[in-house]
């Protein structure tokens, strides 16, 4: 099997050396001025799958401080000391149930916490001494400082490696009572907890600062990664311990958007807030709001270092946008008119078909040859395609002279192509459709719409770094097994083929990769098929009521609960990306602006520009995202879209249009 440079998509699978070798940062320490690892403050990350979360705070724990920085140099220098904790690591699903009341789960579990905490700690000063970073300090001294935290006293070790052992032990009888209670006929474990909540996390950093001349000017950053895997009752120990935390130890807590299911501390007492106990950091909206370059700059020196470190024979100073072919408007043009006619210019003979069935407009085959001739423009197709917009637009109009309209339309369309004046109907047109009216063309002429060329995939990415590499992955294992030669070897080229399969692999992938689990809100995505059908077909209609057709306004305070429920669930799962607030036209309310997850875009042939907005009304909204009303949505949906297709009139029966399915 050859080694597909991309087949690691997860942090979670790369060992510390690879975390270290993969690494890329924005710009000079932008994700340490994220992190701000050096700050007391407790943070909260939130990332939705994919977004470097866990690849960041893995590569500030301790393991690869070592790694990043001379070990008896950089490291001494640092102002922390990163304990890495993985919470699907943590077996915290055996800590509920069974008949045991959540107030004994929640001790048992905090005082496995404090175990683990007491080991992860130990085992890092163990290292610390074998690499002669700690050494003017008495062991046997930190070691009982220790022993004394607990509320059992009389054990006795003399070096961190017993008090290492002793934590581990401890442990293992916490899970073996956990695990086995049942079976000896208790109604809950037996357990002697030997440490009260928060003693170790609290205290062990202090002792250190106290005790070890290396953690004097020092503190423990706890990196708290997938916050989402524990109970709303686990999570309250995590606030418990944002909310009191002294000045020897700080968090950064990791969670997905939908992770956090409380902020109340133990005994639901207290509630923690952003900006006050802690603050909150949405990795997703940091990338996402990156100047473009600098995020295209991002995602190709990730690419370029997976490439770098693959072991593949590459030419000298590669460039990975080289290395990924493109297919451009001019290519895309090329392959529809190298159809038949009746395919490449459908358009054309749909007008046709349409002017000989205008009620009452008194044409004649000869006016109607007339007026066709006027609009043909084989200079240019797109020209071309626009005149067709634009005489569409008389009609709608309810011109009284669509011949005559049709030779102004001739005169301008000459004009432009001539002069390119901006006086032209055409320019000012194109100016705003230029992309719609060549997506158009491919459609109609069944060519694939342009999403292919480095630059496109990395807006397919929509902030998510996971998403480009699942994508390259895909595309470099189709190319691979169907040509059997290497991608990127001798310069070969990733193929548009291959990516355009990669692209539907990999959009499929997004769904299952974002399943809601939940069997009560599993049809929630149902409503992303539902606005993604609805947008497709207001994109593709004969006049279309935006160009670039991709980003929603919204106002969720007018929707009813059940619709408002779906639409925030699916916000959460990153099927939906706010983008902007924009006001209401002639009022002082602001709605929501989002757009679709990018790598969804070519599954309903949107623009990856963002530029024409459609406003989704209170009625539209409930008819999409309310699933009581999904019944309903077909009917009402081939209204709206219906106004925006000949013969532009909403109570008129239409055939379905382009192939497009209406609903």
């Amino acid at each position: 099997m050859i080694n597909n440079p991309f087949d690691i998509t997860k942090a979670v699978d790369y060992t510390d050396d690879e975390i270290y070798r993969y690494w890329v940062d924005i710009k000079e320490h932008g994700f340490y001025n994220l992190i701000k690892p050096e700050t007391l403050m407790p943070m909260i990350i939130v990332g939705s799958k994919g977004s470097g979360k866990t690849h960041i705070m893995k590569y500030f724990s301790y393991e690869l401080q070592k790694i990043t920085k001379p070990i008896n140099e950089g490291l001494a220098k640092d102002k922390f000391i990163g304990v890495y904790i993985r919470c699907s690591g943590f077996n915290a699903d055996k800590f509920s149930g069974k008949g045991v009341s959540d107030d004994i789960w929640a001790t048992l579990y905090a005082y496995y916490w404090e175990l683990w905490i007491g080991e992860r700690i130990t085992s890092i000063l163990i290292d610390l001494k074998q690499n002669n970073l700690i050494v003017d300090f008495n062991e046997s001294d930190v070691v009982d400082s220790v022993l004394k935290l607990f509320s059992k006293q009389g054990i006795k070790f003399n070096t961190l490696t017993e008090l290492s052992d002793y934590f581990l032990l401890l442990q293992r009888n916490v899970e073996y009572e956990v695990q086995n209670f049942i079976f000896q006929g208790k109604k809950t474990p037996i357990v002697e907890v030997l440490l009260p909540i928060a003693k170790l996390s609290y205290e062990y950093p202090a002792l250190l600062k106290e005790k070890v001349p290396f953690f004097k000017d020092k503190y423990i950053l706890y990196l708290i990664d997938e916050l989402e895997n524990f109970s709303e009752t686990q999570q309250q120990l995590i606030q418990t311990l944002l909310r009191e935390k002294p000045v020897a130890c700080t968090f950064r807590v990791g969670t997905r958007p939908y992770g956090i299911r409380t902020y109340k501390t133990l005994g639901g007492v207290e509630e923690n807030h952003d900006g006050s106990e802690f603050e909150k950091v949405v990795l997703d909206d940091f990338l996402r709001e990156l100047q473009e370059d600098d995020y295209e700059k991002y995602i190709t020196e990730i690419c370029e270092r997976r490439l770098y470190n693959s072991g593949l024979t590459l030419y000298k100073d590669f460039k990975i946008e080289e290395l990924i072919e493109d297919q451009t408007n001019e290519n895309t043009l090329d392959k529809v008119y190298k159809k038949k006619d009746i395919q490449s210019r459908a358009y054309i003979h749909r007008l046709r078909s349409n002017l000989k069935h205008i009620r009452n407009s008194g044409l004649s085959e000869k006016d109607i040859d007339t007026i066709i001739n006027n609009i043909t423009f084989t200079d240019d197709y797109i020209i071309e395609r626009t005149n067709v917009v634009l005489i569409y637009r008389r009609i709608k109009d309810k011109s009284k002279s669509l011949i005559q309209d049709s030779e102004a339309i001739n005169t301008s369309a000459r004009l432009y192509y001539e002069t390119k004046s901006k006086e032209t109907e055409q320019f000012k047109y194109l100016d705003k459709y230029k992309q719609d009216i060549i997506d158009a063309i491919a459609r109609e002429g069944r060519v694939d719409i342009p999403y292919y060329g480095f630059k496109k995939l990395v807006k397919l990415s929509c902030g998510i770094p996971r998403t480009i590499l699942r994508l390259l992955k895909a595309a470099y294992n189709t190319q691979y097994f169907e040509s059997g030669k290497i991608p990127f070897v001798e310069n070969r080229k990733l193929t548009v083929k291959s990516q355009k399969a990669a692209i539907e692999t990999t959009y499929n992938w997004f769904f299952e990769e974002n399943r809601i689990p939940s069997s009560s809100q599993s049809r929630a995505v149902d409503a992303v098929v539902r606005l993604g059908n609805y947008l497709q077909s207001l994109r593709f209609t004969d006049l279309p009521p935006q160009c670039s057709i991709n980003i929603f306004s919204i106002s969720k305070e007018s929707m009813s609960e059940k619709a408002r429920e779906v639409f925030e669930l699916l916000e959460r799962y990153s099927y939906f990306v706010k983008t902007d607030e924009r006001r209401v036209k002639n009022t002082n309310i602001k709605n929501s602006v989002y757009m679709l997850n990018s790598i969804l875009i070519p599954k309903w042939e949107l623009s990856l520009a963002k530029r024409g907005l459609v406003a989704l009304s209170s009625e539209d909204a409930e008819m999409i995202f309310n699933p009581e009303k999904h019944m309903d949505y077909k009917d009402y949906i081939n209204k709206k879209v219906k106004q925006y297709i000949y013969p532009f009139s909403q109570q008129e029966e239409q055939a379905d249009f382009w192939g497009l399915q209406l609903f």
